[in-house]
């Protein structure tokens, strides 16, 4: 006796849903990325070092940019000998910037500073951020710079 077959319906997997979920997550990393980008001065050349690293997590690390005295910035704003630090879009000097760390620092104690030095920044203006840093009790500092190929 020949039995005779369900017809059953073709079993499909609607695709829509998952690449929609695929878009959604894009755009959130996307969103996220843009949103976690350091204080990007990009007057600033850093300086080629062959053992730099990638460092780890930049959140909750303050961003101090150093620009060469002289440098013209896009606002016309010519960076002096007095003011080569920018700290959120803003030039001061030694005595700012102390005060403007040590306001962040009592905010967020376990604050951590991202410096960001021109490659032709005299040393002394750098050693005179690294105090600044002392005295407003950050110790945690970084220092940005391109990592050199194998060969260079």
């Amino acid at each position: 006796m020949k039995l005779k077959r369900q017809n059953t319906p073709d079993v499909d997997v609607d695709m829509t849903p998952m690449i929609d979920m695929v878009f959604l997550l894009l755009v959130f990393f996307m969103c996220a990325a843009t949103m976690s980008q350091v204080d990007f001065t990009p007057e600033i050349k850093l300086p080629v070092a062959p053992k730099a690293d990638v460092p780890e997590d930049l959140r909750n690390r303050g961003t101090i940019n150093i620009l060469p005295v002289g440098y013209v910035l896009a606002g016309g704003e010519v960076v002096s000998e007095d003011q080569p630090y920018m700290v959120s879009g803003e030039l001061m000097g030694k005595a700012r910037l102390t005060e403007v760390i040590a306001d962040h620092a009592t905010q967020e104690p376990e604050m951590r500073v991202y410096m960001r030095i021109d490659r032709n920044v005299d040393f002394s203006i750098v050693q005179t951020a690294i105090k600044a840093c002392a005295q407003a009790g950050v110790f945690d500092i970084i220092f940005a710079s391109y990592q050199s190929r194998g060969g260079d």
